[in-house]
Protein backbone atom coordinates (compact mmCIF):
# COMPACT_ATOMS: atom_id res chain seq x y z
CA UNK A 1 0.00 0.00 0.00
CA UNK A 2 2.86 2.34 0.73
CA UNK A 3 4.15 1.97 -2.84
CA UNK A 4 0.75 2.76 -4.21
CA UNK A 5 0.41 5.90 -2.06
CA UNK A 6 3.79 7.24 -3.20
CA UNK A 7 2.89 6.66 -6.81
CA UNK A 8 -0.41 8.48 -6.48
CA UNK A 9 1.28 11.36 -4.70
CA UNK A 10 3.83 11.61 -7.51
CA UNK A 11 1.07 11.72 -10.11
CA UNK A 12 -0.64 14.47 -8.17
CA UNK A 13 2.57 16.51 -8.19
CA UNK A 14 2.86 16.20 -11.97
CA UNK A 15 -0.66 17.45 -12.40
CA UNK A 16 -0.02 20.38 -10.07
CA UNK A 17 3.20 21.31 -11.86
CA UNK A 18 1.47 21.21 -15.25
CA UNK A 19 -1.30 23.45 -13.94
CA UNK A 20 1.21 25.97 -12.61
CA UNK A 21 3.15 26.01 -15.88
CA UNK A 22 -0.03 26.46 -17.90
CA UNK A 23 -1.05 29.35 -15.66
CA UNK A 24 2.32 31.09 -15.95
CA UNK A 25 2.16 34.25 -18.09
CA UNK A 26 3.74 33.95 -21.49
CA UNK A 27 5.43 36.63 -23.51
CA UNK A 28 6.18 36.88 -27.21
CA UNK A 29 8.18 39.02 -29.57
CA UNK A 30 8.46 39.30 -33.35
CA UNK A 31 11.80 40.34 -34.84
CA UNK A 32 12.63 41.26 -38.43
CA UNK A 33 15.68 39.58 -39.89
CA UNK A 34 17.51 40.72 -43.01
CA UNK A 35 20.21 38.96 -44.96
CA UNK A 36 21.90 39.12 -48.32
CA UNK A 37 24.06 37.02 -50.60
CA UNK A 38 25.82 37.85 -53.83
CA UNK A 39 27.57 36.35 -56.80
CA UNK A 40 29.19 37.56 -59.98
CA UNK A 41 26.69 37.49 -62.89
CA UNK A 42 26.66 34.22 -64.83
CA UNK A 43 25.72 35.70 -68.20
CA UNK A 44 24.70 38.76 -70.16
CA UNK A 45 21.77 38.98 -72.58
CA UNK A 46 21.55 41.33 -75.54
CA UNK A 47 18.50 41.75 -77.76
CA UNK A 48 18.18 43.24 -81.24
CA UNK A 49 14.76 44.36 -82.47
CA UNK A 50 14.38 44.15 -86.26
CA UNK A 51 11.47 46.13 -87.71
CA UNK A 52 10.15 46.39 -91.29
CA UNK A 53 7.50 48.99 -92.08
CA UNK A 54 5.59 50.68 -94.89
CA UNK A 55 5.71 47.72 -97.33
CA UNK A 56 3.02 47.21 -99.96
CA UNK A 57 2.65 43.46 -99.33
CA UNK A 58 3.03 41.14 -96.37
CA UNK A 59 5.50 39.02 -98.33
CA UNK A 60 7.77 41.99 -99.05
CA UNK A 61 7.77 43.00 -95.38
CA UNK A 62 8.49 39.44 -94.25
CA UNK A 63 11.30 38.90 -96.75
CA UNK A 64 12.97 42.21 -95.92
CA UNK A 65 12.72 41.47 -92.21
CA UNK A 66 14.12 37.98 -92.65
CA UNK A 67 17.08 39.28 -94.67
CA UNK A 68 18.22 41.68 -91.96
CA UNK A 69 17.34 39.25 -89.15
CA UNK A 70 19.58 36.62 -90.76
CA UNK A 71 22.49 39.08 -90.87
CA UNK A 72 22.02 39.91 -87.21
CA UNK A 73 21.57 36.23 -86.37
CA UNK A 74 24.90 35.37 -87.99
CA UNK A 75 26.62 38.07 -85.91
CA UNK A 76 25.07 36.72 -82.70
CA UNK A 77 25.81 33.07 -83.49
CA UNK A 78 29.52 33.86 -83.85
CA UNK A 79 29.62 34.71 -80.12
CA UNK A 80 28.18 31.43 -78.85
CA UNK A 81 31.12 29.83 -77.03
CA UNK A 82 29.97 27.79 -74.04
CA UNK A 83 27.40 24.99 -74.02
CA UNK A 84 24.99 27.23 -72.11
CA UNK A 85 25.19 30.14 -74.52
CA UNK A 86 22.12 30.42 -76.71
CA UNK A 87 20.49 32.54 -79.38
CA UNK A 88 16.71 32.73 -79.63
CA UNK A 89 14.42 34.46 -82.10
CA UNK A 90 10.73 35.25 -81.97
CA UNK A 91 8.50 34.01 -84.73
CA UNK A 92 8.05 37.02 -87.00
CA UNK A 93 4.73 38.88 -86.87
CA UNK A 94 3.21 40.62 -89.90
CA UNK A 95 0.41 43.18 -89.54
CA UNK A 96 -1.14 45.83 -91.78
CA UNK A 97 -1.20 49.14 -90.00
CA UNK A 98 -0.70 52.89 -90.16
CA UNK A 99 2.71 54.04 -88.95
CA UNK A 100 3.00 57.29 -86.99
CA UNK A 101 5.60 59.27 -85.09
CA UNK A 102 5.10 61.64 -82.19
CA UNK A 103 7.37 64.61 -81.59
CA UNK A 104 6.90 68.05 -80.06
CA UNK A 105 3.28 67.28 -79.18
CA UNK A 106 2.50 66.48 -82.81
CA UNK A 107 1.54 63.14 -84.36
CA UNK A 108 2.76 62.63 -87.93
CA UNK A 109 1.62 59.84 -90.26
CA UNK A 110 4.56 58.06 -91.86
CA UNK A 111 2.51 55.70 -94.05
CA UNK A 112 -1.11 54.52 -94.07
CA UNK A 113 -2.24 50.91 -93.99
CA UNK A 114 1.03 49.35 -95.06
CA UNK A 115 2.60 46.06 -94.01
CA UNK A 116 4.71 45.86 -90.86
CA UNK A 117 6.90 42.92 -89.77
CA UNK A 118 9.13 42.52 -86.74
CA UNK A 119 11.47 40.08 -85.04
CA UNK A 120 13.49 40.03 -81.83
CA UNK A 121 16.82 38.20 -81.70
CA UNK A 122 18.46 37.61 -78.33
CA UNK A 123 21.78 36.13 -77.30
CA UNK A 124 22.65 34.91 -73.82
CA UNK A 125 26.38 34.42 -73.33
CA UNK A 126 28.75 33.81 -70.44
CA UNK A 127 31.81 35.57 -71.89
CA UNK A 128 30.93 39.09 -70.76
CA UNK A 129 34.24 40.69 -71.83
CA UNK A 130 33.12 39.97 -75.42
CA UNK A 131 30.04 42.16 -75.07
CA UNK A 132 31.49 45.35 -76.53
CA UNK A 133 32.84 43.48 -79.55
CA UNK A 134 29.46 41.85 -80.05
CA UNK A 135 27.72 45.22 -79.98
CA UNK A 136 30.13 46.53 -82.60
CA UNK A 137 29.47 43.52 -84.86
CA UNK A 138 25.71 44.00 -84.58
CA UNK A 139 26.11 47.65 -85.53
CA UNK A 140 28.06 46.55 -88.63
CA UNK A 141 25.17 44.23 -89.55
CA UNK A 142 22.74 47.15 -89.23
CA UNK A 143 24.76 49.72 -91.20
CA UNK A 144 22.72 51.52 -93.84
CA UNK A 145 19.33 50.24 -92.71
CA UNK A 146 17.88 53.47 -91.31
CA UNK A 147 18.63 55.99 -94.06
CA UNK A 148 15.00 56.42 -95.17
CA UNK A 149 13.39 56.01 -91.76
CA UNK A 150 10.33 58.26 -91.31
CA UNK A 151 10.18 59.24 -95.00
CA UNK A 152 7.30 56.90 -95.75
CA UNK A 153 9.27 54.59 -98.04
CA UNK A 154 9.58 50.88 -97.18
CA UNK A 155 12.29 50.51 -94.55
CA UNK A 156 13.83 47.77 -92.45
CA UNK A 157 16.00 48.69 -89.50
CA UNK A 158 17.32 47.30 -86.24
CA UNK A 159 17.68 48.60 -82.69
CA UNK A 160 20.06 47.23 -80.06
CA UNK A 161 18.65 46.89 -76.55
CA UNK A 162 20.59 47.53 -73.37
CA UNK A 163 22.53 44.59 -71.91
CA UNK A 164 20.85 42.62 -69.11
CA UNK A 165 22.91 40.60 -66.65
CA UNK A 166 21.58 37.47 -64.96
CA UNK A 167 22.14 34.29 -63.00
CA UNK A 168 21.59 30.64 -63.84
CA UNK A 169 18.76 29.00 -61.84
CA UNK A 170 21.11 27.01 -59.60
CA UNK A 171 23.07 30.16 -58.70
CA UNK A 172 19.89 32.10 -57.95
CA UNK A 173 18.58 29.26 -55.78
CA UNK A 174 21.80 29.12 -53.74
CA UNK A 175 21.77 32.89 -53.20
CA UNK A 176 18.18 32.76 -51.94
CA UNK A 177 19.04 29.96 -49.52
CA UNK A 178 22.12 31.80 -48.25
CA UNK A 179 20.27 35.12 -47.90
CA UNK A 180 17.41 33.43 -46.03
CA UNK A 181 19.86 31.75 -43.63
CA UNK A 182 21.58 35.07 -42.94
CA UNK A 183 18.21 36.74 -42.32
CA UNK A 184 17.38 34.14 -39.68
CA UNK A 185 20.81 34.56 -38.07
CA UNK A 186 20.17 38.32 -37.94
CA UNK A 187 16.85 37.83 -36.14
CA UNK A 188 18.45 35.26 -33.82
CA UNK A 189 21.27 37.66 -32.99
CA UNK A 190 18.74 40.32 -32.02
CA UNK A 191 16.90 37.88 -29.79
CA UNK A 192 20.15 36.70 -28.17
CA UNK A 193 20.88 40.34 -27.36
CA UNK A 194 17.55 40.59 -25.55
CA UNK A 195 18.22 37.32 -23.76
CA UNK A 196 21.52 38.64 -22.40
CA UNK A 197 19.60 41.47 -20.76
CA UNK A 198 16.33 39.82 -19.84
CA UNK A 199 17.14 36.12 -19.24
CA UNK A 200 13.78 34.89 -20.52
CA UNK A 201 12.86 31.38 -19.47
CA UNK A 202 11.89 28.56 -21.84
CA UNK A 203 12.26 30.57 -25.06
CA UNK A 204 11.33 28.88 -28.31
CA UNK A 205 10.52 29.81 -31.91
CA UNK A 206 6.81 29.69 -32.66
CA UNK A 207 6.77 30.73 -36.31
CA UNK A 208 8.87 32.05 -39.18
CA UNK A 209 7.23 33.90 -42.03
CA UNK A 210 8.05 32.94 -45.64
CA UNK A 211 10.92 35.19 -46.73
CA UNK A 212 10.55 37.94 -49.29
CA UNK A 213 13.37 38.41 -51.77
CA UNK A 214 14.69 41.37 -53.74
CA UNK A 215 17.38 40.95 -56.40
CA UNK A 216 19.52 43.56 -58.09
CA UNK A 217 22.93 44.64 -59.30
CA UNK A 218 25.75 45.62 -56.98
CA UNK A 219 28.19 48.22 -58.27
CA UNK A 220 31.16 49.64 -56.42
CA UNK A 221 31.84 53.36 -56.74
CA UNK A 222 32.00 54.04 -60.46
CA UNK A 223 31.71 50.36 -61.29
CA UNK A 224 34.45 48.02 -62.41
CA UNK A 225 35.28 48.05 -66.10
CA UNK A 226 36.09 44.49 -67.11
CA UNK A 227 38.75 43.45 -69.63
CA UNK A 228 39.90 47.02 -70.12
CA UNK A 229 36.63 48.08 -71.74
CA UNK A 230 35.13 51.46 -70.94
CA UNK A 231 31.56 50.55 -71.76
CA UNK A 232 29.33 48.92 -70.77
CA UNK A 233 29.87 48.49 -67.06
CA UNK A 234 29.62 44.89 -65.87
CA UNK A 235 28.17 44.75 -62.35
CA UNK A 236 30.50 43.51 -59.65
CA UNK A 237 27.80 41.20 -58.36
CA UNK A 238 24.17 40.18 -58.51
CA UNK A 239 22.79 40.58 -54.99
CA UNK A 240 19.77 38.89 -53.39
CA UNK A 241 18.28 40.32 -50.20
CA UNK A 242 15.93 38.36 -47.93
CA UNK A 243 13.59 39.61 -45.20
CA UNK A 244 11.63 37.45 -42.77
CA UNK A 245 9.97 37.65 -39.36
CA UNK A 246 10.65 35.27 -36.49
CA UNK A 247 8.26 34.99 -33.53
CA UNK A 248 9.50 33.75 -30.15
CA UNK A 249 7.49 32.84 -27.07
CA UNK A 250 8.95 32.72 -23.56
CA UNK A 251 8.25 33.11 -19.87
CA UNK A 252 9.03 36.70 -18.89
CA UNK A 253 11.73 37.35 -16.34
CA UNK A 254 11.83 39.76 -13.42
CA UNK A 255 14.31 41.94 -15.32
CA UNK A 256 12.01 42.29 -18.35
CA UNK A 257 8.44 41.67 -17.30
CA UNK A 258 6.90 44.18 -19.68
Amino acid sequence: MLGIKIFLSFVGMIGLTSTLLAAAPRGSIVLDGQGSAESAPDFVSLSVHVTSMCYETSREAGEANAALSNRVLAALQAFKITDRDKVVATGGANVRQTETTYAESTTTIVCELKWHAENVLTIQMAEMPNLTELQDQVVVALVGTDEDLLRGAPITYGEIGRPEFGLYPETSKKLRIDAQAEAYRDARSQFDGLMSQCAFRAPHVVSITPPSFVAGYKLESGGIFRAGAVSPVVPDAMAVQATLQVRWEFTPSVQCSH
